[in-house]
């Protein structure tokens, strides 16, 4: 009997024709309820799955999520499942940290002031330039994008070190890797410190006032993670003392971040729409992991990026 998989909502045409190529029957809707009364027989399901969804699910064994990032995906019932979920981490690891070091060295050069003086039409030379090699780079987070924004900056010249809350081996390019116990250790030697993680109980609001008290006085703070592991409101005051140089945030506790909110006029403040994933690369990567993903459940073989519902996140190395 073939594999069937729901889809809400559906991938695109060409996709779809991909998974059939397979042998997979494809039931692809943009209406919730349609989706409740097909998944009744469906061996697997894309989507972000509800809890009537699951509620209705007879043999539901595998769930494809449509990001790397899973807030908002889980419920008790779905962490107690026996239905193994995959994400899409990978696919956007190289494309977020090239925009981490565009932040970076936004500041390194002096660029964000430049840059509002040419909106005045002024010409006017002096900026504090910040020579990045030789400056402790501190990652929180090191799976696949935490990694490659190390290796960026150890070809930079700069120190790498990093926090992670799963032991695992250290590559070169990584001076050291600390416990999450000693996450204030590593944010006071850190020049620039890049947040990587998902949002977790575990992680939320880590770098909160206390977190950010212990930083190192005039370091620049990075967050590409998730909105809700940093307080802006504590950002704000610590950007406005001094204590931190400036601050760099593609995620936001709310968005899109209120018009009214101090940091939009502060100018040791770089902000970006949640788009450090974007790139003509990635739609592509996308849709091969999920044909991939597809062809190997059907095929009985170890699926890629397992999520650990109860930590959130994926945990394991991918199967060779």
């Amino acid at each position: 009997m073939a594999v069937k998989m729901t889809m809400c909502p559906p991938l695109a045409d060409h996709v779809i024709e991909r998974i059939k190529d397979l042998g997979i029957d494809v039931d692809a809707t943009r209406d919730p309820e349609e989706a409740v009364a097909s998944i009744r027989d469906a061996d697997c399901f894309y989507g972000r799955i509800s809890p009537e969804m699951l509620e209705n699910a007879g043999k539901l064994r595998w769930i494809q999520a449509t990001s790397a990032g899973l807030d908002g995906y889980f419920f008790p019932e779905l962490r107690r499942s026996d239905a193994t979920m995959t994400n899409l981490r990978g696919i956007y690891s190289d494309v977020i940290a090239d925009h981490v070091f565009a932040f970076i060295l936004m500041f390194a050069r002096g660029m964000h002031v430049y840059h509002a003086r040419k909106l005045q039409g002024l010409w006017e030379k002096g900026a504090d330039v910040i020579h990045i090699g030789g400056k402790t780079l501190g990652v929180i987070g090191l799976g696949g994008i935490g990694l490659e924004v190390c290796k960026r900056g150890r070809a930079f010249g700069m120190r790498v070190v990093g926090v992670d809350p799963a032991p695992k081996d250290r590559p070169d390019y990584v001076e050291a890797i600390y416990d999450l116990a000693e996450l204030k250790v590593m944010l006071g030697e850190s020049d620039v410190v890049v947040v990587c993680v998902p949002h977790t109980g575990e992680t939320e609001y880590m770098l909160g006032d206390d977190g950010q008290r212990a930083m190192k006085p005039g370091s620049i703070l990075v967050n590409i993670g998730r909105g809700k592991v940093v307080d802006l409101e504590s950002l704000n005051r610590h950007i406005e003392s001094g204590h931190l140089y400036g601050a760099a945030l593609d995620v936001y506790e709310e968005e899109p971040l209120p018009p009214d909110h101090a940091l939009w006029k502060q100018q040791q403040v770089i902000l970006t729409p949640h788009v450090a994933g974007i790139s003509p690369e990635v739609q592509g990567r996308r849709e091969d992991l999920i044909v991939e993903n597809a062809r190997r459940f059907s095929a009985g073989e170890p699926l890629l990026n397992v999520v650990d519902k109860v930590k959130g996140y994926v945990v394991d190395k991918n199967p060779d």
